[in-house]
C-alpha cells in the first residue's frame, strides 16, 4: 500500500462516503450511515449509546434497541476491518465509557483536516475548499436537525465569515459557493456583497442584496439587517436625501409588577405572532415584557390597541375604529382619515411601509378584527394577544403561534415571592406549597392570591390557605372589586361559545382524568362524531388544551368553573362517562382472550369506543388511560354505579397483570369496591372480585389473601362457577404449593380438571402452567415440561398472545434446568421475538434465560446482545419487577446476567 494513501479514508462534506485500500466501499444501509455519521461529528470524542439510540431510532425505541445497535456496531467495525471476528473490537471502532468513539486523524477524516488546517495559519484556502458542501449531505432531516450535526454546518459557514474578513479576492469563488448554501446568513452576505464592491463587480454586488432581500421578505417576512444594508450602501456609494422627521409613538403599558420572565420570543421573524391561552394565563403581561425588550430594535417606535375581544362590558373594538386610533398615532389627522375600513387599512399599510415599529394589539377576538390592522411590508413586528388562538391569522398571514400556558410551580412561586416577599414564603414552605397547588400555575388567580397576602401583612400564610379552602374554590379567586376575579375572566370567554361547544365544556368537568380522550368526550356528550367541532371550537378558544393526538386537557380553575355551570346535566354526564369506561375495560380484557366476565347489556346511544384492534393496542390504551380510570372508579362508587365499578376493577385485570403493575397500586381502590359488591345479589362477581382482592393482599398478606381465596371458592362452588373454581384453585395451590408442594400440588391437578370442563383455552392455559410451575419447584421437571408444552401448544393454536409467550419462556427455563441449552435457546428467542410490544411482565425473565443459554451454548455476542436488553429493562422497569416477581427472583436474575456481562468483555 501507498505510504501517501492511509487505509481508510471517509469523507463528511458533501455526503458521507468512504474508501478503503483507495477503492470506495459501498456503507450500506441508513441506519449503519447515522452511526458513522454521529461517530465521526464528535472528532474522536465519546457519543453515547442513548444518543446513538436516539438519532437512529427516534424518541421511542423499541426494548431491543440496545442490541441492534450492539450488531450495527459490529457490522461497522467490519467496514474498516473485513476480515475482523466476529466479537472482535478492532482498531478503528472502540468502547468509551457508556458509548463509543471513532479514531480518526487528518488524514483519514476530512472533519479532522479541516480542524487541523483552522489551526494552522495561511491554510484558510484550503480548509474552503473541503467544507464547499454541508457535512452529511443526504442524510435525513431530522437526523441533520440534532445539536451535532447543526454544530459543523454553523462551523462550515463561521469558517466562510472569517476567511471573508480577510479581504482576499482570490477567495471569493469558493465563498461564493459556500454563501449560496446559505442564502439567508446576513452577516456572510454583507461580506460577499463587500467583496464583489471591492473587486469592481458593483452591479453583481447590487444584485446579491436584491436577491437577498427579497429571500428575507419572502421566507422569513424580515427586513436586512443594519450589516446587510451598510454593505449595500457601501455599494451604491451615494447619499440618500435627508427626509423629514416623523411621529414616533411609544404606547407600550408599562411592565406589570413582579413579572416572572418566561423567556425571550422564540421566533418572530413571520412578522407577525399570536400569543393565545386561556383568560387570567398572562398573555398582555408576556406580550407586553417582549415588547419593551425588543423595542431598542425598532426605532420608530411602539402602538397599541385594546381590541376588547372579550371584554365584560361586550363592547368589541370594531376595526375601522382601531384604524382611525392608529392613524392618529403615526400622523394621520383626523381630516385626512378616509371612509371605510378597507380605505383607512391601505392608508395605513402606507403610513408604515418604510417604518420598524412594533404593534401590540391586544385582547383580539378573532382574525377578522386583527386582519385590516397588520402592516403590508415587512419590518414592523405585530404581537396579538387572544383567547383564541386565530388560525386563520396563521394559515393565512404566516403568522408565528406562541401558546401561553400555565406557569411551573417554581414560576409560581417566583411570582408569590415577588408580590409578598421571598422571606414570607421562606417561613411557610408547606403553606406556600398549598398556595401555589390551589391557583394550578394561573397568574391571575396568583397575582389575587397574592393581593390578599399583601394587604394583609400580618396574617399567616397557612391562614390564608385555610381561609381559602374553605371557600368555592373560584369564590376564593376574587379581590371584591366588580370584574376582578377569576370567575369573571373565564366567563366571557364562556358567553362566546356557540351552545354545542358551551354544552360539551359543561359535561368535560365530569372528567377528573389528566386527559380526555375524543371518544370519552364523545360518549359524555352523546353526540358522536360531531363532537370534533365543538372540541376545536374549545381548543380554538383556549376552554380545552390539545395534548396530542386527539386528547385534550382541562385546566383546573375551568374544570371547577365548568362544574358550576352543570347543573342538572351532572347524573347523565356521569353515568356516561362510567359506562364509556366499563365498555372499554372490557374491550381491552377480551383482547387478551379472555372469557366473558358478565353481561352488560347494548350501549348507550351515541357511545363512542375507543378502537381496540388487538392486544397492543389494549396495552397502548391502558397505558394512556390508567389515571383517568382510577378517577372513573372513584366516580362510579361515589354516585352509586357500584356494578360498573366492579366490572371495570375485574376488566382491568388482564391488562394491569401484562403491564407488571403493582398490586398496592390499586389495593385501596379494590378494597372500596369490595365493600359494596355485596350488595349486588351477584355470586359470580362477588367471587370474582375477592379473588381480585387476594391479589392485592398476596404480597402483604399472604394469610388474609388465602382466607379471601376460601371465601371467593366457597361462593363459586355454590354458585356453580366452573371458570372461577379453577382460577381460586390455581391462585390458592399456587400460595400453599410455595410452602407445602404436598398440599398444595393436589389443589393445583384440581384447577386444571376444573378448567377442562369450562371449554376455555385461557383458563386452562393458566391453570396448567401453574401446575407446571409448581412441578418445577419440586424437582419434577419431566411431567412440568410435558405440561409446559401442553399450555404451549394451546396457546399458539388459539392465538393467544401473552399466554404463549409465558409458556415459552417456562419451556426455556425449564429446558435450562434439564441442561437442554439449544432447547432453552431457542425456546427464549421465540418468546423474545413474539412478545406483544407493551408487555413487561415477561420480558425480563426471556432475555435472562437467553443470556444464559447462550452463555451455555459458547454464543457470547448473542448472551452479551440479551444481557445488554436485560440491563435497559431493570433500568426502565426495575423496582416494578422486584415487586412483581419478587426481590429474590429479579436478584438472582441481575447475579446471572452481571457473571455473563462480566465474562464476556474478557472475550
Amino acid at each position: 500500500m501507498s505510504t501517501t494513501e492511509p487505509a481508510v479514508r471517509l469523507r463528511s462534506y458533501g455526503g458521507l462516503r468512504m474508501w478503503r485500500s483507495g477503492a470506495e466501499v459501498d456503507i450500506g444501509a441508513p441506519r449503519l450511515r447515522i452511526l458513522l455519521a454521529a461517530l465521526l461529528a464528535a472528532r474522536g470524542g465519546t457519543v453515547g449509546v442513548d444518543t446513538l439510540i436516539e438519532l437512529i431510532w427516534g424518541a421511542e425505541p423499541s426494548p431491543s434497541a440496545v442490541n441492534q445497535l450492539h450488531r450495527l456496531v459490529g457490522q461497522a467495525r467490519r467496514l474498516f476491518e473485513p476480515e475482523l471476528a466476529s466479537r472482535a473490537i478492532g482498531s478503528w471502532l472502540l468502547p468509551a465509557g457508556q458509548g463509543y468513539r471513532l479514531v480518526t486523524d487528518a488524514r483519514s477524516s476530512d472533519l479532522m483536516a479541516v480542524r487541523a488546517l483552522l489551526d494552522t495559519p495561511g491554510a484558510a484556502a484550503r480548509a474552503l475548499e473541503i467544507v464547499q458542501e454541508p457535512a452529511f449531505a443526504g442524510l435525513d432531516a431530522e437526523v441533520l436537525a440534532h445539536p451535532a450535526f447543526v454544530a459543523l454546518e454553523q462551523e462550515r459557514i463561521q469558517i466562510a465569515v472569517e476567511a471573508a474578513d480577510s479581504a482576499e479576492a482570490r477567495l471569493l469563488p469558493l465563498l461564493q459557493r459556500i454563501a449560496a448554501s446559505a442564502p439567508l446568513h446576513e452577516p456572510l452576505q454583507a461580506r460577499i456583497i463587500r467583496l464583489l464592491t471591492a473587486a469592481g463587480r458593483r452591479a453583481e454586488a447590487l444584485v446579491l442584496f436584491d436577491e437577498v432581500r427579497r429571500l428575507l421578505a419572502d421566507e422569513l417576512g424580515a427586513d436586512p439587517g443594519a450589516e446587510l444594508r451598510a454593505a449595500h450602501l457601501a455599494a451604491l456609494a451615494d447619499d440618500e436625501p435627508d427626509t423629514p422627521p416623523v411621529s414616533r409613538p411609544a404606547q407600550l403599558p408599562r411592565r406589570v409588577s413582579g413579572f416572572v420572565y418566561r423567556g425571550d420570543l422564540p421566533d418572530h421573524s413571520a412578522g407577525i405572532v399570536v400569543l393565545s391561552g386561556m383568560g387570567g394565563i398572562g398573555k398582555t403581561a408576556l406580550a407586553v415584557d417582549w415588547a419593551h425588550r425588543l423595542a431598542p430594535g425598532y426605532p420608530d417606535g411602539q402602538l397599541h390597541v385594546n381590541l376588547r375581544g372579550f371584554d365584560p362590558s361586550g363592547r368589541v373594538v370594531l376595526p375601522g375604529d382601531a384604524l382611525s386610533t392608529l392613524l392618529e398615532s403615526v400622523g394621520v389627522g383626523l381630516a385626512e382619515l378616509p371612509d371605510g375600513v378597507d380605505a383607512r387599512s391601505a392608508r395605513f399599510r402606507s403610513a408604515v411601509a418604510d417604518r420598524r415599529m412594533i404593534i401590540l394589539l391586544d385582547n383580539a377576538r378573532d382574525s377578522e378584527q386583527v386582519r385590516p390592522l397588520l402592516p403590508g411590508a415587512p419590518g414592523c413586528l405585530v404581537l396579538v394577544t387572544s383567547r383564541n388562538r386565530l388560525a386563520g391569522l396563521v394559515a393565512h398571514e404566516g403568522a408565528q403561534a406562541v401558546p401561553v400556558g400555565r406557569l411551573s410551580d417554581a414560576g409560581a412561586r417566583d411570582l408569590l415571592a415577588k408580590r409578598i416577599g421571598a422571606p414570607r414564603l421562606a417561613a411557610e414552605p408547606e403553606a406556600t406549597a398549598d398556595l401555589v397547588r390551589f391557583c394550578a400555575g394561573l397568574p391571575l388567580a396568583l397575582s389575587i392570591t397574592a393581593a390578599h397576602a399583601a394587604v394583609r401583612p400580618g396574617l399567616k400564610l397557612a391562614d390564608l390557605v385555610e381561609e381559602l379552602a374553605s371557600q368555592a374554590r373560584l369564590d376564593a379567586l376574587t379581590t371584591g372589586e366588580p370584574h376582578d376575579d377569576v370567575r369573571s375572566a373565564l366567563s366571557w370567554s364562556y358567553l362566546a361559545l356557540s351552545p354545542a361547544a358551551a354544552r360539551l365544556f359543561r359535561l368535560l368537568s365530569v372528567h377528573t382524568g389528566p386527559e380526555i380522550p375524543v371518544e370519552a368526550a364523545a360518549s359524555i356528550a352523546g353526540t358522536g362524531p360531531a363532537v370534533r367541532a365543538a372540541l376545536a371550537e374549545l381548543c380554538a378558544a383556549n376552554m380545552i388544551t390539545e395534548a396530542g393526538r386527539q386528547r385534550y386537557t382541562l385546566h383546573d380553575l375551568l374544570r371547577a368553573y365548568a362544574g358550576e355551570l352543570l347543573g342538572d346535566e351532572r347524573a347523565d354526564a356521569v353515568a356516561r362517562l362510567v359506562e364509556h369506561s366499563l365498555r372499554d375495560a372490557r374491550a381491552a380484557y377480551l383482547a387478551f382472550g379472555r372469557p366473558e366476565i358478565a353481561p352488560i347489556g347494548p350501549a348507550s346511544p351515541g357511545m363512542t369506543p375507543t378502537p381496540m384492534a388487538g392486544l397492543d393496542d389494549a396495552l397502548r390504551w391502558y397505558a394512556r388511560e390508567q389515571a383517568a380510570l382510577a378517577c372513573v372508579i372513584d366516580l362510579a362508587l361515589l354516585h352509586g354505579h357500584h356494578r360498573e365499578a366492579v366490572l371495570t376493577v375485574l376488566y382491568l385485570r388482564a391488562v394491569r397483570s401484562a403491564r407488571l403493575e403493582p398490586y398496592t397500586d390499586s389495593r385501596e381502590q379494590t378494597m372500596r369496591v369490595l365493600a359494596v359488591v355485596g350488595d349486588l345479589g351477584e355470586p359470580v362477581l362477588e367471587a370474582a372480585l375477592l379473588r381480585e382482592a387476594a391479589l392485592v393482599e398476596s404480597r402483604t398478606d399472604p394469610t388474609v389473601a388465602r382466607m379471601l381465596l376460601r371465601r371467593a371458592l366457597d361462593i363459586a362452588e355454590r354458585a356453580d362457577d366452573v371458570i372461577g373454581q379453577a382460577h381460586l384453585l390455581r391462585n390458592l395451590g399456587l400460595m400453599i404449593a410455595r410452602e407445602d408442594p404436598g398440599q398444595g400440588l393436589p389443589i393445583l391437578q384440581r384447577s386444571v380438571q376444573a378448567a377442562r370442563r369450562t371449554g376455555e383455552p385461557t383458563v386452562l392455559v393458566y391453570c396448567i402452567e401453574a401446575l407446571a410451575l409448581a412441578l418445577q419447584e419440586d424437582g419434577r421437571l419431566d411431567e412440568s415440561v410435558t405440561l409446559t408444552r401442553e399450555a404451549f401448544d394451546i396457546a399458539v393454536a388459539t392465538g393467544l398472545e401473552d399466554l404463549r409467550s409465558n409458556a415459552a419462556t417456562r419451556l426455556a427455563e425449564t429446558s435450562l434446568l434439564m441442561g437442554d441449552h439449544r432447547q432453552a435457546a431457542a425456546m427464549a428467542q421465540w418468546a423474545a421475538e413474539h412478545v406483544a410490544a407493551g408487555e413487561i411482565h415477561v420480558r425480563l425473565p426471556i432475555y435472562a434465560l437467553l443470556a444464559e443459554a447462550s452463555d451455555h451454548l459458547g454464543d457470547h455476542e448473542q448472551a452479551r446482545a440479551a444481557g445488554e436488553t436485560f440491563r435497559e429493562l431493570m433500568r426502565r422497569h426495575g423496582a416494578a419487577y422486584r415487586q412483581a416477581l419478587g426481590r429474590k427472583e429479579v436478584d438472582r436474575f441481575v447475579a446471572t446476567v452481571d457473571r455473563i456481562m462480566s465474562a464476556s468483555e474478557m472475550h
